[in-house]
């Protein structure tokens, strides 16, 4: 009895030692391979719907979630001087519409945006530390939190010159001399090769593994 109980404690030992090995062994090469981040985002160029004039909205048809071609007449703006059209600045998809048709409107009114959802790519925050390790043309590993089992790939197109602190709008500046040292982040931009048959939207989260230098 006493053996078998000692038999048993040694391989559970042994199973624990391989998992803590093998665990930091894993660790060990993600940190020697990769630099990641789970701070990113799906990003597109957002392009407001604004009304060319003023007057009355009419025949007002921009459904949210259509696409349309650039140039497409959305509907029409009677004013006292007449009717104009009001076009879609962009090809793309209409993500946001907040206007009804018979709605007076004043030029320079946003009434809805739209996003080129075949023109997104990934913003990734990563620490200044590891930023040296990142250049431009590197494979990134991206997995979309949206799609857990769906493995996506991308290259750096560019590295951002100042920190996400920083372009905030948030200075790292304090007036009673008292410093608090924060790691800031800098933001790396990646386009993906492939949609790989899903469909991605502005601001779904991210997470990323980019090949070092």
């Amino acid at each position: 009895m006493a053996n078998a109980r000692s038999v048993s404690i040694s391989i559970i030992l042994i199973v624990a030692a391989v998992v803590i090995i093998g665990g930091g062994g894993w660790y060990v090469y993600q940190q020697q391979n990769y630099v990641s981040s789970g701070d990113a985002s799906v990003q597109g160029t957002i392009v407001p719907l604004t009304a060319p004039d003023d007057g009355v909205l009419v025949n007002w048809h921009a459904p949210q979630g259509g696409t349309v071609a650039k140039g497409t007449v959305l509907g029409q703006i009677s004013g006292l001087t007449g009717t104009s059209d009001f076009d879609a600045p962009i090809s793309g998809t209409i993500v946001q519409n907040y206007a009804v048709s018979q709605e007076v409107v004043v030029p320079g009114e946003t009434v809805g945006y739209m996003v080129n959802l075949n023109n997104l790519q990934i913003v990734a925050n990563v620490q200044e530390s590891e930023i040296n390790n990142v250049a431009v043309g590197k494979t990134v590993d991206v997995t979309i939190d949206a799609y857990p089992n769906t493995s996506f790939t991308g290259n750096v197109t560019q590295i951002g010159s100042a920190s996400s602190v920083i372009a905030g709008g948030v200075p790292n500046t304090n007036l009673n001399s008292n410093f608090n040292k924060v790691v800031q982040r800098i933001p790396v931009y990646i386009s993906l090769q492939g949609m790989e048959g899903k469909s991605l939207l502005p601001g779904m989260s991210a997470e990323v593994a980019i090949h070092r230098n």
